[in-house]
């Protein structure tokens, strides 16, 4: 018996020796030996059902795992490996009851915190994926994987400065490891830094050259900085590797669609579609599909798919206590700042420091400001800013000089204002470098409830206003899964959409009849129609003068690089017709709201094409 047990611990070294060396077919041949020896040892069928998950035999390690859960039903270790071998196998609701038992089991078993994070994660349940992640940390404050992925779900929350953290606290583990290297390099993307990211990704690819994510997020942002032939190229190595690969399928379906091969991108999404539970991934997946059956012409799968992803996204991205009228609160409290006498407290007064004024670019998104951002950059005397938050900057300092009295803009003084425009422009340096001689256009359409407050600030500023038929913007804010911010998350429905364009153009009308404003409204529908003659009285607004290079702005954008709106494959392409009132094929869906836009349907004299069958070809 003595030497019976002997073999069996000389076996049982071996085979752990082999497990650790990945030697694992090797391995699971010898604990596979020890289970027929002795098939009440739970151990020996932990260690079976771990093997068979690592190599892809999910079901022979969910079977091993329960054995040994059978044996010892307090053993976490064993209800941590049965979780991880049901999230293998699809099976996310048990998984999830196995994560939660092991950690019942033993508070301070860190793998089952980060584990049931992942899984967390992949349901799209990120602030329970977050706090697992933590509790995993402060079990182990050097687990490179949760502080790595603990990392990658603060960015999408948007805590950049402890995403970082939590990144570089891992890099310093792993100065090689690629998986951070992703995710830095997801950071780096979201801020715009696409140069910096790619050098992290090639890093990563230096240390593990088949390392998928990086293939994956490579393609991603060639794909995103219109470097299309590179993009195939990543994407053929990745899909040769990961036939499945959610992320590298979803670029080829841009590609697909920013090529017209809209049937193909179509199949792709649907593909992904049976390949994924996340939530967030399948409410990205029926808004891109909403896009495609539009494009097509099949309206009602479109519109079905644009609901679903547009409940998706809101079911993980907002509270249940949201409170989805937050930002039509906050344009009713700025809104007051506009009294009668506002133009009146600033016409007699003088400024001893004239500062050459901004062009500020406004409207509401999905407008045709992108499209405008990119013929004007394209102009040897202009210079245009994307979407970033400089007049932010400027409100925060007002509303701190406020503090909340409503003549507050009106009695503002040439000191005050002079620190306001300072805050204007380092903000503004923050984000670009300015060109000398060149005119700034400052393009972010919602900062059109802020138009007072720059009016106040900037009084020789000129304002270009981008129109579309209400109809359209609103169905097409509607259709874009936009990065959450309190505005944004208006637009998951019709109504809420509809309620936000209504009180941003009241505003604009509020502020058009009480202010001096010097501003130039162009509508897209005009624009695409007679491009040039809508350009060149732009520009003679601006008095700039026309110059031929605005012909090419669509090769502009392709050299420009980087457009960080849902907009940019739309701009690298030649101008087109078939978003012009798209709206009348959405009729049916659109009369809920049809009250609330008709007046500034007429406001903006659109009732004509509303009344005309032809304005639709």
């Amino acid at each position: 018996m003595a030497q019976k047990n002997i073999l069996v611990r000389s076996k049982q070294t071996k085979a752990e020796a082999l497990f650790r060396d990945n030697r694992l077919p090797e391995a699971k041949q010898l604990y596979a030996s020890l289970a027929q020896t002795n098939r009440t040892d739970p151990s020996v069928w932990l260690m079976l059902g771990i093997i068979n998950r690592k190599l892809g035999l999910f079901a022979e390690s969910e079977e091993c795992c329960r054995r040994a859960v059978t044996l010892q039903p307090g053993l976490a270790a064993a209800q941590q490996a049965l979780g991880a071998a049901l999230q293998c196998r699809g099976r996310m609701e048990e998984a999830l009851a196995a994560y939660r038992t092991a950690i019942r089991l033993d508070p301070a078993l860190a793998e089952a915190h980060y584990l049931l994070g992942n899984a967390l994660k992949d349901l799209g349940l990120i602030k329970e994926a977050i706090e697992h992640y933590r509790k995993a940390i402060a079990v182990r404050p050097n687990f490179l994987e949760a502080l790595s992925n603990l990392g990658l779900v603060l960015m999408t929350q948007g805590q950049t400065e402890e995403t970082v953290d939590c990144l570089n606290r891992a890099l310093q583990l792993k100065p090689a490891s690629p998986q951070v290297l992703c995710n830095l390099a997801a950071v780096l993307e979201r801020e715009g830094r696409f140069d910096e990211a790619r050098q992290r990704l090639e890093r990563a690819l230096h240390h593990a050259p088949d390392f998928v994510d990086a293939i994956a997020k490579l393609a991603e942002l060639d794909e995103k900085t219109i470097r299309l032939e590179q993009a195939k190229r990543w994407l053929e190595k990745g899909l040769s590797l990961a036939p499945d690969n959610v992320s590298l399928l979803t670029t080829a379906s841009k590609i697909a669609r920013s090529e017209g091969r809209f049937q193909d991108a179509i199949e792709v999404l649907e593909k992904i579609r049976t390949l994924t539970q996340n939530p967030a991934a399948v409410g990205d997946v029926c808004m891109n599909l909403g896009k495609l059956y539009d494009r097509v012409g099949d309206t009602e799968r479109a519109f079905a798919c644009f609901v679903e992803g547009n409940r998706l996204t809101a079911q993980i991205s907002l509270p249940a206590d949201y409170d989805r009228q937050s930002y039509l609160r906050r344009i009713d409290h700025l809104s007051g700042f506009l009294t009668d006498g506002l133009a009146d407290s600033w016409a007699n007064a003088t400024d001893p420091a004239p500062t050459p004024a901004p062009v500020f670019l406004l409207g509401f998104p999905r407008s045709g400001t992108t499209l405008l951002d990119q013929i004007l950059d394209s102009h040897p005397k202009l210079q245009t800013m994307e979407e970033k938050p400089t007049v932010a900057a400027m409100v925060q300092e007002f509303a701190r000089l406020a503090d909340g009295r409503a003549d507050a803009l009106a009695v503002l003084n040439i000191e005050e204002i002079g620190g306001l425009r300072k805050s204007y422009f380092d903000a503004v340096r923050q984000h670009i470098q300015l060109r000398p001689g060149n005119i700034l256009v400052d393009k972010l359409p919602l900062n059109t409830v802020n138009t007072h407050l720059i009016w106040r600030v900037f009084p020789n500023a000129k304002f270009i206003l981008a129109v579309r038929h209400p109809c359209d913007v609103c169905l097409s804010c509607f259709m874009q899964n936009f990065t959450l911010n309190e505005a944004m998350a208006t637009f998951y429905s019709l109504d809420s959409t509809a309620a936000l364009y209504a009180k941003v153009m009241g505003l604009w009308q509020q502020c058009v009849q009480k202010l001096p404003i010097k501003y130039h409204q162009i509508r897209y529908e005009d624009l695409v129609s007679n491009f040039e003659h809508e350009t060149r009285r732009l520009l003679d607004f601006l008095e700039v003068g026309w110059d031929d290079a605005v012909l090419q702005h669509t090769e502009h954008a392709r050299k420009r690089g980087t457009i960080n709106t849902p907009s940019y494959h739309q701009v690298t392409q030649p101008i087109y017709q078939h978003a012009k009132y798209r709206w009348k094929r959405y009729a049916k869906q659109l009369e809920p709201v049809m009250e609330t836009l008709r007046p500034y349907i007429e406001y903006f004299g659109y009732e004509e094409e509303r009344n005309n069958p032809e304005s639709s070809k």
